[in-house]
């Protein structure tokens, strides 16, 4: 069977955009606008957004932009739609709000409009929201499962918080010594994997880890100074794998 609403990609993308104001008149953007969010929004795998996203830009439907945005360290590239984008997502607004479908309310299953739909919740729901749902209904959408949108995209924003903070600690801690060993780097790009963080964000923190690593670094020169001062001109063999050792982990110019 049919889902009860389907709008190809590229409409849904405009669908979600539409939702948010420009970025003009915003010194803060919202992490909604983000390529992360906005695949979580439409419901496309992260890799896959970037195309999207860029035949949009093409078509002169969305605009581009860096923006420092609310919780990130980093300026990240945001996204909102261009005066054509505004005018095709209104049409497509109109298209899906003017949909009829089941809505099952107190175990009665009733005929409504999709524009219809939020103003019969107790939450706020978008267009977007309704259609995300609808996506994946074959028969009817359930007026308490839409109602609990809200409460499971806080849920998933608190997840991803609480994985990017665990591969920050992860990437700190690899990088306490100034350099990645192979055995580092190669956990490092595992997890990144298994948490589900982006390469922008990966490439963000670890700018910043690695900004921060300058007075580690001095610390650890001056620790490797100190034990070559006290090993003197002429080490032993213990003391020169010792040394060795040393120049490997602290990353130390031979």
């Amino acid at each position: 069977m049919e889902p009860l609403i389907s709008l190809p990609t590229e409409e849904r993308i405009l669908l979600y955009l539409s939702d948010f104001k420009g970025l003009d008149n915003q010194y803060v953007a919202p992490p909604d606008v983000t390529q992360k969010e906005i695949a979580v929004g439409v419901r496309v795998q992260r890799k896959h957004i970037s195309r999207y996203l860029k035949k949009l830009v093409e078509k002169e439907l969305v605009a581009e932009k860096v923006c420092h945005v609310q919780g990130a360290k980093q300026r990240m590239k945001c996204y909102e739609l261009t005066w054509k984008g505004l005018a095709k997502a209104k049409e497509i607004r109109k298209f899906v709000g003017n949909k009829k479908v089941e809505v099952l309310i107190g175990g009665e299953t009733k005929e409504m409009l999709v524009s219809e739909i939020d103003g019969a919740t107790s939450v706020h729901l978008t267009l977007s929201d309704i259609v995300g749902d609808a996506m994946d209904a074959r028969d009817h959408l359930v007026m308490d499962h839409l109602e609990q949108i809200e409460e499971r995209r806080r849920r998933r924003a608190d997840e991803r918080t609480h994985k990017a903070e665990v591969y920050r600690r992860a990437l700190v801690m690899a990088w306490r010594s100034g350099v990645l060993t192979s055995s580092e780097q190669h956990l490092i790009n595992a997890l990144r994997k298994h948490l589900g963080v982006s390469e922008e964000m990966h490439n963000s923190m670890e700018a910043k880890i690695i900004a921060d690593i300058d007075p580690i670094r001095t610390e650890l020169l001056e620790v490797y100074a100190d034990v070559l001062t006290m090993i003197g001109e002429k080490p032993t063999e213990k003391e020169e794998r010792i040394l060795e050792l040393l120049k490997e982990r602290f990353n130390v110019e031979k």
